[in-house]
């Protein structure tokens, strides 16, 4: 299987952020967007939407990253991170 892309990866996470908070289905979320914030996501549904990302790159970010995950572009990065170790 072929690598993702940093766009692809990025479009994925868009789009599972956009099914897991309908308001926010026609938002223009970047790499610099605030996930927290921007998307008005609070801690629990951030955990809530990482779980939904692991599951779905098949990764696992460490507990203990997750607190460092302000923006769309670090998340991004984390899932990369992931995919390398597969």
């Amino acid at each position: 299987m072929a690598a993702l892309t940093r766009q692809e990866i990025t479009e994925r996470i868009v789009k599972l952020i956009h099914n897991f908070v309908p308001e926010l289905q026609d938002a223009e979320l970047d790499e610099n967007s605030r996930i927290n914030t921007d998307a008005s996501l609070d801690s629990l549904s951030l955990i809530l939407l990482i779980t939904k990302v692991e599951s779905s790159f098949d990764i696992s970010i460490p507990e203990k990253e997750w607190k460092k995950i302000n923006t769309l572009g670090e998340l991004v990065d984390r899932v990369q991170a992931g995919l390398a170790k597969n």
